[in-house]
């Protein structure tokens, strides 16, 4: 088993030791075992849950909902954790749907954004071929145009 302190959950978390003690508080973390000073020391389970909470909630997840699925996990109870589960899915799934929508319109203003860009660029001032002989006159070349 893989120990971690609360700093070095914290660091391979990539979140700041107030955030894992603020976890513990709410009851989404709880270390695997105690020191006998009390120093929690948490397991690979709980660095995976606080990797978990941390995307949960950065996806939109309110910190209530995730709270409660937490202790329904702690006290593995399997009916509360099958109706926070199937509430988290329907608010990812609208979520979802609301980003789909967000995406669709970006991608049209994108592509309205390169046609106005088109549609605003110089034409190009071709040289013609009458065009070119002067100049090819006027420098004193001669050769075929």
């Amino acid at each position: 088993m893989n120990a971690y302190t609360i700093s070095r959950l914290a660091e391979d978390a990539g979140a700041s030791v107030h955030v894992v003690r603020d976890h513990v508080l709410r009851g989404l973390l709880h270390p695997a075992q105690r020191t006998e000073s009390g120093y929690g020391i948490f397991d690979e389970q709980s660095l995976a849950r606080l990797r978990f909470v941390r995307a949960a909630f950065a996806a939109g997840i309110g910190m209530d909902e995730l709270t409660c699925l937490c202790r329904a996990l702690n006290a593995n109870d399997g009916a509360d954790v099958s109706g926070c589960v199937r509430r988290l899915l329907a608010h990812v799934a609208a979520r979802q749907a609301t980003l789909d929508a967000v995406k669709a319109k970006l991608a049209e203003m994108a592509d309205s954004s390169d046609q106005e860009r088109v549609a605003r660029r110089p034409r190009s001032r071709a040289v013609t071929v009458p065009a070119a002989r002067k100049l090819q006159d006027r420098r004193g070349g001669s050769g075929d145009v």
